[in-house]
């Protein structure tokens, strides 16, 4: 759920943060931030509204940061209870808390974000994750735009800004783009998110699609042939006859 969404100028907050407790289950409510020392600092207070509005029994609330759900996965560990996380940002939290769901560190997640803009929201899409506010998910993400993101995920350890990794993005988006796909960062990085790709080569799947998405002519080496995407439908269709024999 968004920050605007939750608030809704002052008049949802009582509402809506009923039914986020509704979601999230019983006291206690653990709440991860990404600062849990500076947590009654005034320049940290939307992190205190919201909780105070979603566990108004302080003494049912806990608090603790972001980066300690790094450790529940490095120990096998899995929290039965939900976790609010509140207004996360910067690529290292984020990371985070990508990793603790991969690794499904946590049962249950509710996390309120500054704005649908930012990028743990196309995150959030990618895993079609259920958006409190409208009881809806987004929309499945297209298998064949899925076979084309585990591509650029394979790219990931060349790094995806220059060299093979652009190489491959451009090719692929330019494929695609001539078989009618739009020229969409949010669209692509649904997909590169759902094959478990990162926030930090996000960004550089995110910078080269918003320069295509302008006009940039990127010079690449040739790394596929033309008819790839001819290719991928191929190889989709080969595996769902072998899945449904």
């Amino acid at each position: 759920m968004t920050r605007e969404d939750w608030g809704q100028d002052g008049t949802a907050m009582v509402a809506q943060s009923s039914a986020v407790r509704d979601w999230v289950g019983s006291a206690p409510y653990f709440f991860a931030v990404t600062d849990a020392d500076g947590f009654d600092r005034a320049d940290r207070a939307a992190d205190i509204e919201a909780a105070e509005y979603i566990a108004p029994v302080k003494s049912e609330r806990v608090v603790f940061d972001i980066s300690e759900l790094t450790d529940l996965g490095l120990e096998n560990k899995v929290t039965e209870h939900a976790v609010v996380v509140l207004h996360p940002f910067g690529q290292r939290g984020l990371e985070t808390l990508r990793r603790a769901v991969e690794a499904n560190s946590v049962s249950k997640l509710f996390v309120l974000i500054w704005s649908r803009h930012d990028m743990i929201h196309t995150w959030l899409d990618g895993l079609r994750a259920l958006n409190l506010h409208t009881h809806e998910s987004a929309p499945a993400n297209d298998p064949l735009l899925l076979a084309a993101a585990k591509m650029i995920k394979n790219e990931d350890y060349n790094g995806l800004s220059s060299g093979h990794g652009k190489d491959v993005i451009v090719q692929l988006v330019r494929a695609f783009a001539a078989e009618g796909y739009p020229v969409d960062p949010d669209l692509w990085l649904r997909a590169y998110f759902a094959v478990g790709g990162s926030f930090r080569h996000a960004e550089s799947v995110h910078k080269l699609l918003e320069e295509m998405k302008a006009g940039t002519r990127h010079r690449v080496k040739q790394r596929y042939r033309e008819n790839i995407v001819d290719i991928l439908r191929e190889r989709l269709a080969a595996n769902a006859d072998v899945t449904s024999d």
